[in-house]
C-alpha cells in the first residue's frame, strides 16, 4: 500500500527539508529485528514534511497521526488537515492514552464521524495488538470496516476499547508494572530477581518487568503513568500511578533504557570484546554485576512445558519467588476484575489485549479461571483479600469466566451474567473445534488427519517441536498415496508456535552411536520418498507453515504442491550447523528452484550451469533462514506463486481456500502435478571451484576444519558428484548423493558431538 511519511521541518534544515522523515525511514531499514518484511517494501514509502507536503494528503484514504503526545499540538494539526482532506478520509490517532473526545474538540461533525484512535503496539510488525477506540460520534460502520481491514490486511489482533485513559492494555499493564516496582523496592527484591521470577515461569516473556521497561523506554512509562494519574482521578489505585522517585531520578539522569544505553540494565564491553550486563541497585542507584537467581519454585517450574503447570508450581511454592509471584498476581488480577466494565465491553477484549500487547501466555480472566479451578492456590494468592464482585458473579454462574472446550469456548458476559460464544474471525477454521466434533480420521500418535470440511483434510503434527519421526513420515505417505480416495485436497498445518523444527536428531544420534547405518539410511530414504510422493501427489497438497520451518520442516514445505505461508515465517535448511547436509530432498529442490533444470538451462535464464549451484551452495552452506515469508520467496524456499497471509488466525482458512481452488482446477482439467524435471549439473570442475572457496575460508579461520569437511560434502552433492556436465541427471540421482553424504557425516565424531551439544544445551557447537 503506497504511503506518505511526513514529519516536521527541523530548524536550519537548509535544502533537505525532509531530513527527519528520510532519516526515520533509513533507521527503519536498518532496524533489527527487521521492521519491513522485505527491504523492497520501503520503496512504497515517500517521505516529505508537513509544511510543504500537507496538500498531498488530499488524495489519501487514511491518515494516521502519530505526533508528540500533546493535546494542543494534535488539535492544531487536525485543524489544518480538515481544510485539505476529502469528506470520506479516515483520520486516526496513534495516541497511547489521550481520550478521543478531547482530541476532536472543535472539529466538524464530518471529521468526528471519520475519526477514531488506532493504538498500535511497538514494534508494530511483531506486536500483534491494535486497540481501536471510537470517539463519541464515530460512524459505527467505520469501526466495523477498520476492524475487518486491520484483521485481514494488516494481520493485527484487534481489540475494541472504551474511550478511557490509556485504554485496556496499558491501563492494566502499567498498573501491574508499577505495583511490582513498588513491591520490589519495599520488599528488597533485586532487578534481576524480579525479572527471573515474573518471566517465563509465570507465563510472561523473558523481558518480564524491568527489561520490558528498558525496551519500551522509561520516558514512555513515565508518560503513560503521568497521564493515568492526571486523567484517572476516580481510580481507587490512582496513587500506584505516581512514579516511584527512583524512576524519576533515572529519567533525570537520562537513563531511559535501551534507547539511551542504560536503564534498569546496562551493557558494558569488556577489553576482549565480549559484553557484560550489569543491573541497577534500586537502593544505591549504582550498577552491579548480575547475580544468578535461584529459587526452588523456579527450578521446579523450569522443566514443565505447560504454562499453566509452571504458573501453579511457582504460586504454590514456599520461597521468596513464590511470595512475590502471589502478591503481584493478586494485585494485577484484582485490578483487572474491578476495572473491566469501565474499560471494555467484554472479558475477552481484556484477555486478548493483555496476551497480544505483552506476549503473555494467559490473559487476566484466563488466569482467574486457573485460580478458580485450584481453590487452594486461589486462597494462597488472595492472602485474605476479598474476591472482586465480578469474580463472585462468575462463581455463582458456572464457576469460571470461560466454559466449553477449545474451539467451542463461551465467555461470561458481565452485562447479562450469561455465557456467549467467544468471537472468532470471519470464516476462521479451527482444528480444535474439528477435533472436538470427532473429525479426526486417523491418528498414529505423531500426527493426526482431521476432516476440516468441503472435501479437505488437514494433517497436523504433534510431536515435541513437531520434529519429524517415523510416525509423521508414515502419515505423509498415507495422505499422498491414499488421500485421493477420500479427499479432494490436503492441508499441512498445526496450531503450534512452529511448523516443524526438523528431523528428530536424537534418533539419528542414537543410531549413529550404535553403528546402525542401515537404519539411518532406511530412515533417510523413507523421508526422501515421502517428500517425492508429496511433490507428485495426484491431489493438491497445500503446506501452511508459520513460525519456524527448519531442516526437514523446510523440506516438507518445499515439496508441497502450493504453500500458503504466514508472513512471519522463518524457514531454512540449517543442517550444516550440526555437521550434516539436507538429505530429505532439500539440496535437490534448491537446485531445481535456482534453475539447474534442463528446461531452464536451455532457456538461458540462469547465467550458465554453475550459477544455480553457487547460489544453492551459498544459501545452504550458511544455514540461511528467512526473516519473513517475503524473504523466503527471494531465497526460493517459497515460490513466487506461493501466497502469504498476515494474520496467523486466518492461515488455515486461507490455506483451505487455496486447496479448494486447486481442487476445482484439477476437476476442470487445469491442474496436475508438474512433470519430474531433469537436472544439468556442472560436475567435478565446479566442485573444485567451491572447494577452493572453502579452503580460503578455512585459511582465514572463518570456518573450522569440520565446517570445511561438511562444505565439501555439500559441494559434491550440489555439483552432481562425478556426473558429466552435459548429461542430464534425475532427481533420484541427487537424492542418492544427499543420502550418501549424510551417512558419511553421521559417522564422524565431530558431527555426533554437535548433535549431542544441541540436545544437551540447545546451542550449536563450533568444533
Amino acid at each position: 500500500i503506497p504511503s506518505l511519511l511526513l514529519d516536521i521541518v527541523p530548524p536550519n534544515a537548509g535544502k533537505d527539508r525532509n531530513v527527519i522523515a528520510r532519516t526515520g525511514l533509513e533507521k527503519t531499514l536498518k532496524a533489527r529485528p527487521a521492521a519491513f518484511y522485505s527491504p523492497k517494501a520501503a520503496r512504497l514509502v515517500t517521505v516529505g514534511n508537513i509544511e510543504d507536503d500537507l496538500d498531498k494528503l488530499a488524495g489519501v484514504d487514511w491518515i494516521i497521526e502519530a505526533v508528540v503526545e500533546q493535546l494542543v499540538i494534535k488539535q492544531n494539526l487536525y485543524e489544518k488537515l480538515e481544510k485539505i482532506i476529502r469528506p470520506d478520509t479516515i483520520i486516526t490517532s496513534n495516541t497511547s492514552g489521550l481520550p478521543a473526545h478531547m482530541l476532536t474538540g472543535g472539529r466538524s461533525a464530518t471529521f468526528r464521524r471519520n475519526f477514531l484512535i488506532t493504538h498500535f503496539f511497538n514494534p508494530v510488525r511483531y506486536m500483534r495488538l491494535l486497540e481501536l477506540v471510537p470517539d463519541w460520534d464515530t460512524n459505527p460502520a467505520l469501526m466495523t470496516f477498520m476492524q475487518q481491514f486491520a484483521t485481514e490486511i494488516l494481520g493485527k489482533g484487534v481489540v475494541i476499547a472504551k474511550d478511557t485513559p490509556n485504554f485496556i492494555a496499558n491501563r492494566i499493564g502499567v498498573y501491574g508494572s508499577l505495583a511490582t516496582v513498588r513491591r520490589a523496592i519495599d520488599e528488597g527484591y533485586s532487578v534481576s530477581e524480579v525479572d527471573a521470577i515474573l518471566g517465563p515461569s509465570m507465563g510472561r516473556p523473558k523481558s518480564a518487568v524491568f527489561r520490558t521497561g528498558d525496551l519500551s523506554g522509561l520516558d514512555t512509562l513515565a508518560h503513560v503513568a503521568d497521564n493515568l494519574y492526571e486523567n484517572a482521578s476516580d481510580d481507587p489505585q490512582r496513587e500506584t500511578f505516581r512514579l516511584p522517585e527512583v524512576v524519576r531520578e533515572m529519567i533525570r539522569r537520562g537513563w531511559l533504557g535501551e534507547k539511551s544505553g542504560q536503564g534498569f540494565y546496562k551493557r558494558i564491553k569488556n577489553p576482549g570484546g565480549e559484553s557484560t550486563i550489569l543491573e541497577l541497585n534500586l537502593k544505591t542507584l549504582e550498577y552491579e554485576p548480575q547475580q544468578k537467581v535461584r529459587f526452588p519454585s523456579l527450578g521446579a517450574a523450569r522443566s514443565i512445558e505447560d504454562p499453566a503447570g509452571r504458573i501453579l508450581t511457582v504460586l504454590n511454592g514456599d520461597d521468596r519467588a513464590s511470595q512475590l509471584a502471589r502478591e503481584t498476581t493478586a494485585d494485577s488480577l484484582i485490578y483487572a476484575a474491578e476495572l473491566a466494565p469501565q474499560i471494555a465491553d467484554s472479558i475477552v477484549a481484556i484477555d486478548e489485549a493483555m496476551r497480544w500487547g505483552f506476549n503473555l501466555d494467559m490473559g487476566s480472566f484466563e488466569m482467574w479461571d486457573l485460580l478458580l479451578q485450584h481453590p487452594e492456590t486461589l486462597e494462597k494468592v488472595m492472602q485474605g483479600r476479598e474476591l472482586p464482585e465480578l469474580v463472585q458473579r462468575a462463581q455463582k454462574a458456572k464457576g469460571t469466566f470461560y466454559t466449553g472446550v477449545a474451539g467451542q469456548r463461551q465467555y461470561f458476559d458481565f452485562h447479562t451474567d450469561t455465557y456467549k460464544p467467544v468471537p472468532a474471525s470471519e470464516g476462521a477454521v479451527s482444528l480444535n473445534a474439528a477435533k472436538a466434533s470427532n473429525k479426526v480420521i486417523r491418528d498414529n500418535g505423531s500426527a493426526s488427519l482431521i476432516d476440516i470440511g468441503d472435501g479437505v483434510a488437514c494433517l497436523e503434527f504433534h510431536t515435541k517441536m513437531n520434529s519429524i519421526d517415523e510416525g509423521i513420515i508414515e502419515m505423509l505417505r498415507y495422505v499422498a498415496e491414499e488421500g485421493q480416495q477420500h479427499f479432494r485436497a490436503v492441508v499441512l498445518n498445526n496450531d503450534a508456535a512452529d511448523f516443524s523444527a526438523g528431523a528428530n536428531v536424537m534418533l539419528v544420534l542414537m543410531a549413529a552411536k550404535a553403528g546402525e547405518w542401515k537404519q539411518i539410511e532406511n530412515g533417510i530414504n523413507a523421508l526422501q520418498q515421502a517428500h517425492q510422493l508429496l511433490k507428485y501427489s495426484p491431489i493438491p497438497i497445500v503446506a501452511a507453515p508459520s513460525g519456524r520451518a527448519l531442516g526437514g520442516g523446510c523440506e516438507i514445505v518445499m515439496h508441497a504442491s502450493h504453500v500458503r505461508a504466514h508472513a512471519e515465517l522463518y524457514i531454512g535448511m540449517v543442517e550444516v550447523g550440526l555437521g550434516l547436509i539436507p538429505a530429505g530432498g532439500g539440496c535437490k529442490e534448491m537446485l531445481v528452484r535456482q534453475g539447474a533444470t534442463v528446461e531452464m538451462q536451455k532457456a538461458g535464464k540462469t547465467g550458465g550451469p554453475f550459477t544455480p549451484v553457487r547460489r544453492a551452495f551459498e544459501i545452504i552452506s550458511f544455514a540461511t533462514v528467512s526473516t519473513s515469508a517475503a524473504e523466503a520467496q527471494d531465497l526460493r524456499f517459497l515460490r513466487k506463486s506461493d501466497t502469504i497471509t498476515v494474520n496467523r488466525d486466518l492461515l488455515l482458512r486461507d490455506a483451505k481456500a487455496d486447496a479448494l481452488r486447486l481442487a476445482d482446477a484439477k476437476d476442470a482439467g487445469k491442474w496436475q502435478p508438474a512433470p519430474a524435471p531433469l537436472l544439468l549439473l556442472p560436475g567435478s570442475g565446479a566442485r573444485m571451484v567451491l572447494e577452493q572457496q572453502i579452503e580460503g575460508l578455512l585459511l582465514t579461520r572463518k570456518i573450522s576444519e569440520h565446517d570445511a569437511r561438511t562444505g565439501q560434502h555439500l559441494a559434491k552433492v550440489l555439483t552432481g558428484g562425478d556426473c558429466s556436465p552435459v548429461m542430464p541427471v534425475t532427481e533420484q540421482y541427487v537424492l542418492d548423493l544427499e543420502r550418501e553424504a549424510f551417512l558419511s557425516l553421521c559417522g564422524t565424531g565431530k558431527t555426533q558431538d554437535r548433535i549431542q551439544s544441541l540436545l544437551m544445551t540447545g546451542k550449536v557447537l563450533r568444533n
